[in-house]
């Protein structure tokens, strides 16, 4: 459970925090997750970056395992959900046929993200796209803006800190917790993390943030600062 005072509207509307790197808003049976990059192995490879094309499989079932545990009636997915904007059209059918049995069973949502800004072929996939989805007073983003009078979740910057095990920096992926925004850890296999002490992530938080870390086995609460 998690107790600080920057949470509590977080508590008080009843979201869950999930060691995958998802969040599931128990009153409207809403998952949230960001940056799937679906596809990111085979885009590499067809640049000459060669890596096991096997992510997409790890992505969806690992997705899959969340619905299993949550059973959402909506998932909302925050932007960067293909690796870039011909992912769909590069895709095998058996690959297009795993998203639809998931967007023909649930209501999806994908944020438009950066790297999927202009994705061709969306019908393929099923769900509706939106840029930014506001819901009553919270708002979904794939970047996160100066929003304040919403409360925000977004994704984009791939977050992930450290813990010192035996004096050794051990990263993890993490989300970060404000007072008006929660930014959401990367849930795509190949997606790796940026360091939340990097300046790219410093100008858009505050100090008094939280930082809920996902840890091998538990959520581990620690202060940004």
């Amino acid at each position: 459970m998690i107790n600080s005072s920057i949470t509590k509207i977080i508590l008080k509307n009843e979201f869950l925090f999930d060691i995958s790197g998802g969040i599931f808003f128990k009153n409207r049976k809403t998952l949230i997750i960001s940056d799937l990059h679906l596809g990111k192995g085979t885009s590499l490879n067809r640049k000459g970056i060669y890596f096991p094309p096997y992510d997409f499989n790890e992505t969806i079932v690992k997705l899959k395992k969340l619905i299993e545990k949550f059973n959402p009636s909506t998932v909302i997915s925050l932007g960067d959900n293909f690796h870039d904007n011909l992912t769909i059209n590069n895709m095998p059918k058996e690959q297009i046929n795993e998203i639809t049995k998931i967007t023909n069973k649930i209501k999806f949502i994908w944020i438009n993200g950066n790297h999927d800004n202009k994705l061709v072929n969306k019908k393929k996939v099923g769900g509706k796209f939106f840029e930014i989805l506001e819901l009553e007073k919270f708002s979904f983003s794939h970047i996160k803006t100066k929003k304040i009078n919403k409360f925000e979740f977004s994704g984009h910057y791939h977050p992930k800190t450290f813990l010192k095990i035996n004096n050794l920096r051990y990263y993890f992926k993490c989300f970060i917790l404000g007072e008006n925004y929660c930014i959401l850890p990367a849930f795509g296999h190949y997606t790796g993390g940026l360091d939340v002490k990097s300046n790219l992530i410093k100008q858009n938080i505050k100090n008094k943030d939280k930082l809920l870390i996902l840890g091998k086995r538990k959520i581990i609460e620690k202060d940004y600062t």
